[in-house]
């Protein structure tokens, strides 16, 4: 019996051991991160490695500068008639979705020409809030002329509370009852018990699948409790409390990150991007099809724009927005595709249409020089 025992475990094991290797032969992301206590998961610096999208769109090499952000290399001295532009935000911003030299801010970069340098500064699935704190620490660094910072209607209020974003070790600000901001207290993922093994373990393809299989899991769990995907219930006509919550906690980040950036004595412009299912006809059909209770008529793509566009007026913010500018290419394009279907991220053609996006709507800041 222990004989057969023994025999059954090392033939699971070898099997694992198998199914490891020819895991590891498969396309998958090389790409290394570490944990900084400032804004979350962050890239190691200096490093090139590939980037495959969990769906299996798209891969790319992915080269990360010495002060840890996916660009070229800047240095922190700003040479001598130079026009800095320093564009803030996501996985948008990242856009590992394409080669470098064909990313939206390398195309402006060429645009512009050398008296003009851009910085991107972006990590992906963050909100406004560790943005806020990558330019309070890092981005000012560089000491900018520009801050482009770019906001993702589909998801960066979501990214933005601490109960729908479901990440105890990202920063979120609440606020107080004199209208002020306070950081959240959150965890450390270096403190948290088994982390280090954790993280050693998610280098074998086989774990880090089951990792991934357990948060399909829980997003599944969280469709069925909410009807459909919590991302998707930014478009709804009547808001929950947490949604109402998180606007008026984003709302005074964007102020807050306005005042620090002309405090610093630059100039500040909003950006407002959409999602994939914004925009694509089709996708809006697959997810009213996958979440019945996903219905079109309870909802508006546009609402995240309006109330972006009603706070900027009141509050004088330089906000531009891409959605009508992606609506009129597909207009005069109608068989263009401008993100990947389930990634969700800008293709090339996406890509083109943003970098094309900002240097015709921020022509006037270019000319500021």
């Amino acid at each position: 019996m222990v004989k057969k025992l023994i025999f059954v475990f090392f033939s699971i094991l070898v099997s694992l051991f198998l199914v490891e290797i020819i895991l590891q032969r498969l396309p998958h992301s090389t790409l290394k991160f570490y944990d900084n206590n400032i804004f979350g998961s962050a890239l190691i610096p200096n490093q090139k490695e590939v980037f495959v999208s969990e769906t299996s769109e798209y891969k790319n090499l992915v080269q990360v500068n010495s002060h840890g952000w996916p660009d070229i290399e800047h240095s922190y001295d700003k040479p001598d008639g130079i026009y800095r532009i320093l564009i803030l935000g996501d996985s948008f911003v990242e856009n590992f979705q394409v080669p470098l030299e064909a990313r939206f801010y390398r195309q402006l970069q060429n645009k512009l020409g050398s008296k003009y340098e851009i910085i991107a500064m972006a990590r992906g699935n963050t909100g406004t809030a560790p943005q806020y704190l990558m330019l309070k620490n890092y981005g000012l660094k560089y000491k900018p002329d520009l801050v482009i910072h770019m906001f993702f209607e589909a998801n960066d209020i979501k990214n933005n509370s601490p109960k729908m974003q479901n990440d105890p070790f990202l920063p979120y600000f609440t606020i107080d009852s004199g209208g002020g901001l306070v950081e959240i207290p959150r965890s450390n993922r270096i403190q948290k018990k088994l982390a280090s093994i954790k993280e050693f373990l998610t280098n074998f393809r086989l774990i880090a699948l089951l990792f991934s299989a357990r948060r399909s899991i829980i997003e599944q769990n969280q469709s069925s409790r909410f009807g459909y995907p919590i991302d998707y219930h930014v478009y709804d006509k009547s808001y929950n409390e947490e949604y109402t919550k998180t606007w008026e906690a984003t709302k005074k980040l964007i102020l807050e990150t306005k005042k620090m950036v002309e405090n610093a004595g630059g100039k500040y412009v909003f950006v407002a991007s959409p999602g994939n299912e914004q925009i694509q006809k089709d996708v809006q059909g697959k997810i009213t099809q996958t979440y019945p209770k996903f219905s079109l008529s309870e909802i508006d793509f546009n609402k995240p724009g309006k109330i972006l566009k009603e706070f900027c007026n009141q509050e004088a913010v330089d906000c531009y927005f891409m959605y009508p500018f992606f609506q009129e290419y597909l207009s005069l394009n109608p068989k263009a595709r401008l993100y990947y279907f389930y990634d969700g991220h800008w293709n090339q053609t996406g890509t083109d249409v943003a970098a094309e996006f900002l240097y015709q709507n921020l022509k006037d800041y270019f000319k500021t020089k």
